[in-house]
């Protein structure tokens, strides 16, 4: 439940704070190994889990998918739903004191927002764009093609956000840096680091 002490958290960190398993621990590691780093920063888990509960989008979420995932699936119905679902989640106001430290925590420049262990991710001009685009980020959590990957309109599970200066992208790194994982860079910087897949 929400307590008034958590308002101090930041809802945005430095990649050296940050607490969150899986690739950002992966980059803390290349970082404490003195290898050069793309600046990155962390939006935690528990943050995007605030904005759903503090804005009751369970509810509202659940409402909107009523009758239309069921033993037969309407896929223009779902599709409907799906849209109103991502409308929904961009167009509701992250709590105000949150927003402003996003915003201040984050020098002028350009950033690209991704989710850990994915390469695809939403440029931004700046810090307020930044912002704007993390909304855009969890709003794609209710897209269709991701609807159907997690098997119906179920919430989904919380996840750090990654905020990145990599105005280049990413390209596969020229030499193996981490046994077991597939590590990328932009700029000349290691930028990502994501487990190797096995055919």
């Amino acid at each position: 439940m929400f307590r008034d002490d958590d308002i101090r958290l930041s809802p945005l960190l430095p990649l050296a704070e940050a607490r969150e398993e899986g690739e950002p621990r992966c980059l803390q590691e290349l970082l404490q190994k003195g290898l050069p780093l793309v600046e990155t920063w962390v939006a935690p888990a528990w943050l995007e889990d605030e904005f759903y509960r503090l804005a009751g989008l369970d509810y509202q979420l659940k409402r909107i998918f009523a009758g239309v995932w069921g033993v037969r699936i309407d896929e223009e119905a779902l599709a409907r739903a799906s849209e109103r679902a991502e409308k929904l989640v961009r167009e509701t106001y992250l709590l105000a004191e949150r927003a402003e430290k996003f915003v201040a925590a984050l020098p002028p420049g350009e950033y690209r927002l991704r989710r850990p262990g994915s390469l695809q991710a939403l440029r931004a001009a700046g810090p307020q764009q930044a912002l704007w685009r993390l909304k855009n980020l969890w709003a794609g959590e209710w897209s269709l093609q991701s609807l159907l990957a997690r098997g119906g309109p179920s919430m989904p599970a919380p996840a750090a956000v990654l905020l990145q200066r990599a105005p280049q992208g990413f390209q596969a790194a020229s030499r193996e840096v981490l046994p077991g994982m597939d590590v990328y860079e932009s700029g000349g910087r290691l930028a990502a680091c994501i487990p190797t897949q096995t055919p």
